[in-house]
């Protein structure tokens, strides 16, 4: 799963001049966003609004939303039910009632620096970051819904991030990898298509994945209150990264 990552304003920057979107706004560095928070989206303009596009047609603009971590689907009857749900799995979400009417129309991008996954197995679980060498920006494979309330007085757009097997370099530590998304993909991804294209996962570009590193850091990162650039710092005694 991938339930932390961070984001640096530097990088949030250059993720949004790489897609042309302007920002006056001044977005503080997050070095260890958590579920239930709000983050940053990029999705189609007028998919808010669940317009149909035809075949063939270009890929309407592109623009930034805020939305929490945790998605919420359509037809729950309460907001806050059960756990929330951050990921999704690329093996089933074109299936599971929960993910598959997002997958076919409201797929999105959430912009990231890195993300932590923990390796199990010893006396407590031991954090790692995952990044681009010079903590460049990369995009998650994300879905995100909309959840109404029962007199229409609440509106929430939530988000999950899709994930898949682990790539090679993060199965020493975890099973699952989230799924990246190349700037050559990010329109095929975007694409709504219904019926759902259950062949995307296969057709996607790898570059951005096979160049992650992964560096051990500090327990600190552990409570989900510290927020501050300790949480990437190399762990003190780490004698090596994972490659």
């Amino acid at each position: 799963m991938c339930g932390r990552y961070t984001l640096s304003s530097d990088a949030y920057l250059k993720f949004m001049g790489l897609l042309g979107l302007k920002t006056d706004d001044q977005v503080p560095s997050r070095f260890n966003i958590a579920p239930m928070q709000p983050v940053a989206v990029i999705r189609v303009k007028g998919s808010d609004q669940d317009q149909v596009m035809l075949p063939d047609t270009p890929l309407p603009g592109k623009e930034m939303a805020l939305m929490q971590w945790g998605l919420v689907p359509s037809w729950a009857k309460e907001m806050s039910v059960g756990r929330p749900l951050i990921n999704a799995r690329s093996e089933t979400i074109a299936d599971k009632p929960s993910f598959r009417s997002s997958f076919r129309r409201r797929k999105c991008l959430v912009p990231a620096s890195g993300f932590y996954e923990w390796k199990r197995g010893g006396a407590s679980p031991v954090p790692y970051h995952v990044s681009l060498p010079g903590q460049q920006p990369f995009a998650f494979a994300a879905i995100w819904e909309v959840w109404m309330g029962p007199h229409g007085d609440d509106w929430w757009e939530t988000v999950c991030l899709v994930t898949k097997p682990a790539i090679p370099s993060m199965k020493p530590v975890h099973h699952r990898s989230p799924v990246i998304i190349d700037p050559v993909d990010y329109d095929r991804w975007l694409m709504p298509c219904d019926p759902p294209d259950r062949e995307i996962f296969k057709r996607l570009s790898t570059l951005t994945e096979q160049e992650l590193r992964l560096q051990e850091v500090s327990g600190y990162v552990n409570n989900v209150r510290h927020d501050g650039a300790e949480c990437i710092a190399p762990a003190q005694g780490s004698q090596f990264d994972l490659f």
